[in-house]
């Protein structure tokens, strides 16, 4: 095991947009207790409005918890952070790392790297009007500026200038053309080494490293030489992966999958007697049982128009037996 102490981000899963809405965190927290969880991204527009569902969380059920937010005014970013400790959130991050066209037409994002005055004084604000803890999540560099000296100096002025001492580091940098967020996941190449050379120039700093982790053995491997590791597609794509997080990770005790399913299953059919379309939690968990066998089966009856229809109850059961076929050919013992 890796052990740091102080440090709440050994393992996180990365906020994504349009992903991690309360239902998806609520189901991760189920598999596992000490993963640390993110909001989606949220502007401060939404929050000063109130108009953002994506705020509201359940601070006994899913916490700990990270309140993501985007925005490049200062007092509006610091007036957010207030209204988030109300919430009962203890910790924000500010996204630096957004490279979509309307994230630099909005001028946030990864586009402030070129602007650190902006971040160094919404962080000072932030702490000179509550405790709440920030850290910030960046590219590691933009454009042409993508040699390690620009990443140095960015990271020594936030560090210096302002009461930041968290970075979570998406491993390449941001392309600011008329380029897609899709395509800034894939054409920058990955440079984990900026990131290791980081945390040996800043040693009393938390540095989180992000970007193509695949699961908990490569984590290992990346905490050796960081405080932390970010993943975010790898985690959507299997949510079961975080299943060995509380053990391997932290050292505690592993929960047993059976356990797990049904109180994943418990939860669905709790929201949905609340009324809560179904389709809004399931979506969540169709890759649970990925590289299964009957895999396929399960995604085709999750999905379904008509299952979805359906009884909340007859489905219910029909979801509890087919994890029992599922648990006793694939997970038994596991």
């Amino acid at each position: 095991m890796i052990k740091k102490k102080n440090n709440i981000y050994r393992f996180c899963v990365a906020p994504m947009f349009g992903y991690t809405d309360k239902y998806c965190r609520k189901i991760y927290r189920i598999i596992s207790k000490k993963t640390i969880l993110f909001t989606e991204m949220i502007s401060t527009n939404d929050i000063l409005k109130k108009n953002s569902k994506k705020f509201i969380y359940n601070k006994k059920k899913e916490n700990p918890v990270v309140i993501q937010i985007s925005g490049s005014n200062e007092n509006e970013i610091s007036k957010c952070a207030e209204i988030s400790y109300k919430k009962n959130y203890k910790y924000i991050n500010l996204n630096i790392g957004c490279p979509s066209i309307k994230a630099q037409k909005g001028n946030f994002g990864a586009i402030l790297m070129k602007q650190p005055e902006i971040i160094i004084n919404s962080i000072n604000n932030i702490s000179n009007n509550t405790p709440i803890e920030t850290s910030i999540k960046s590219r590691i560099g933009i454009n042409k500026k993508d040699d390690y000296k620009f990443l140095k100096e960015f990271i020594y002025n936030i560090s210096t200038k302002s009461t930041c001492k968290t970075f979570i580091l998406h491993a390449r940098k941001a392309i600011l053309k008329n380029i897609s967020t899709k395509k800034n996941l894939k054409i920058p190449k990955i440079n984990y080494n900026f990131v290791y050379k980081i945390k040996k120039d800043f040693p009393n700093l938390k540095i989180i490293i992000n970007g193509e982790i695949k699961n908990i053995k490569e984590s290992l491997i990346h905490l050796k030489y960081t405080d932390g590791v970010m993943l975010g597609r790898s985690i959507y794509k299997e949510p079961m992966i975080l299943k060995s997080v509380d053990k391997k990770i932290y050292n505690k005790k592993k929960k047993k999958s059976k356990k797990i399913l049904y109180k994943i299953f418990k939860y669905i059919n709790k929201k949905v007697s609340e009324k809560v379309p179904m389709y809004k939690i399931t979506r969540h968990i169709t890759n649970i049982f990925k590289n299964k066998p009957y895999s396929h089966i399960w995604k085709r009856m999750i999905l379904s128009k008509k299952n979805q229809k359906k009884n909340i109850k007859t489905i219910f059961k029909n979801y509890k037996n087919f994890v029992k076929i599922l648990i006793n050919k694939n997970l038994k013992k596991k």
